[in-house]
């Protein structure tokens, strides 16, 4: 009979298994949640600050500039 225990090192190695790509994934959101996060603050500056720090306008074509993989952001 097989245990989730972490004694077990049989079932250890598979809850690591099935845990890693939660944890990627997981990594992943809060990556991508702190991107758009900093896009906002940033758009929300003044224009002149925007453009001295090398900000690009609130041009459509300079958003998919910056998400080439996915130009509907």
């Amino acid at each position: 009979m097989s245990t989730l225990s972490p004694l077990n090192g049989s079932s250890g190695g598979r809850i690591r298994r099935l845990t890693r790509p939660l944890a990627r994934l997981s990594s992943q959101l809060q990556h991508e949640w702190r991107q758009r996060r900093t896009e906002r603050v940033l758009n929300g500056l003044p224009a002149e600050i925007r453009k001295d720090i090398g900000w690009p306008t609130g041009d459509p074509l300079a958003s998919d500039l910056r998400h080439p993989e996915n130009p509907s952001r």
